[in-house]
């Protein structure tokens, strides 16, 4: 490998913008990690219900820890996959809360429900306009 290559994976070739993204998507998990305790005793919406205790916590591990991960994981080594993967998944989060912001917004209030969301559709509009990195990535 010459000098002037591209290395195709690892965090030097990454763009600002996604390395930006990769930084709040941990600081979103260890924050996730820390309320964790309330979120298993208080509840969190679920396709329009609230679910407790063990419900709360897979679905805690799915959208802020396994989602991103796997997100990282690609993102790290370059895969193509890897913006259809956050649209999938991010995109869940924000149908999720689009129903509570219909359901239970009553219970939870707005700012618990769109904070979480405009965060999460800035995130997808990053990575839209990012997605050039990953085509044409093996």
């Amino acid at each position: 490998m010459n000098g002037e290559q591209t290395p195709h994976a690892g965090w030097k070739p990454i763009p600002l913008a996604l390395k930006v993204l990769s930084a709040v998507m941990v600081l979103w998990a260890v924050g996730s990690a820390m309320n964790l305790p309330n979120l298993l005793d208080s509840g969190l919406p679920l396709a329009g219900f609230f679910v407790y205790g063990l419900t709360a916590f897979l679905v805690v591990l799915f959208f802020d820890f396994i989602g991103p991960a796997i997100f990282l994981y690609a993102l790290w080594n370059r895969r193509p996959w890897t913006a259809k993967w956050a649209f999938f998944y991010i995109g869940l989060f924000i149908l999720n809360g689009a129903v509570a912001l219909f359901t239970v917004s009553e219970q939870l209030g707005l700012v618990q429900i769109l904070v979480p969301n405009l965060v999460s559709m800035v995130m997808l509009a990053v990575i839209f306009w990012k997605q050039s990195y990953f085509v044409g990535a093996s």
